[in-house]
């Protein structure tokens, strides 16, 4: 199976901060339930996304952030110097000199043609961030919404900012196309760390990173990216991303974006992609 990666992406499909979708890619997103742009941002444009990403990653302002400083791949309360997969949620909330930043308005307009029968907003942002010589440094295989409460409308693009080469060997992030069809959620449990698997029923108090099993059938496809790229994913395809087996650190800064109403009920319910929210998951409808 190909990869989706237009060669005639770049800079140059840019007017502004709108960057100009094909139809075939807006079709291909839908069908397939992801989308490779390559160098949609500028180096001018990342210069000073760095710095706020380096100081968040360094956990600069974790005393404030409580469970939204983390490592994806280990339980909470895991000390920062054993961090393998940082991760950092919400960065603008802490930092709001971050919000509408180039990123936000870029992917904003992307998010809008993707999205034409409603009116998609900024959902949750996270920096995440792969130390170099990592290889457990694992984002397990999972759909984005068995983490989240489902609500009616559940269309979503969630995009990963490449603020570094991202390839194979340092973890970059994998797909099963099409799975965002599928007519049900996958069973999603959390990651077992030699504790014994729990009962099922959704747990974070020790661990926040679900799993969820593969099929046979699954045919994964990586998408290696160079820095200023972007992809973007469904989130109800399968994906994830391996361990990070490179001397150089993986950075992605993520967007999320979700039809509005669908982030008024999110709101509602108390639901702020927060890991510090509070959230009776055995209540939830799955």
């Amino acid at each position: 199976m190909q990869r989706i990666t237009n060669p005639a992406s770049g800079t140059h499909r840019r007017q502004g901060d709108t960057y100009h979708l094909t139809p075939e890619e807006v079709a291909a997103y839908r069908r397939d339930g992801y989308l490779v742009l390559h160098d949609v941002l500028t180096e001018e444009e990342l210069a000073p996304l760095d710095p706020w990403f380096d100081r968040f990653v360094a956990g600069e302002f974790a005393d404030k952030m409580g469970r939204d400083f983390c490592d994806m791949s280990q339980p909470y309360g895991t000390p920062l110097e054993q961090f393998q997969l940082v991760n950092a949620m919400l960065p603008s909330t802490y930092r709001p000199e971050l919000a509408g930043n180039v990123y936000h308005r870029i992917s904003q307009q992307i998010a809008d043609q993707l999205y034409q029968e409603g009116t998609a907003a900024l959902d949750y942002e996270q920096f995440l961030a792969k130390r170099p010589n990592q290889e457990r440094a694992e984002f397990a295989m999972h759909q984005d919404l068995g983490y989240w409460p489902k609500t009616e409308n559940t269309w979503t693009a969630t995009f990963s900012l490449a603020l570094s080469d991202s390839d194979i060997e340092n973890g970059c992030l994998q797909v099963v196309p099409g799975t965002n069809r599928e007519a049900e959620l996958r069973q999603h449990k959390p990651k077992d760390y030699g504790k014994g698997q729990t009962d099922g029923s959704v747990n974070r108090d020790d661990s926040h990173t679900l799993v969820i099993e593969s099929k046979a059938t699954d045919e994964v496809v990586y998408l290696p990216v160079k820095r200023g790229s972007l992809t973007i994913h469904d989130e109800r395809i399968v994906h994830g991303s391996g361990g990070n087996v490179s001397p150089q650190w993986r950075k992605t800064y993520v967007a999320a974006y979700r039809d509005a109403e669908t982030i008024r009920q999110e709101r509602a319910m108390g639901f702020t992609h927060s890991h510090n929210d509070t959230v009776d998951w055995s209540k939830v409808v799955r």
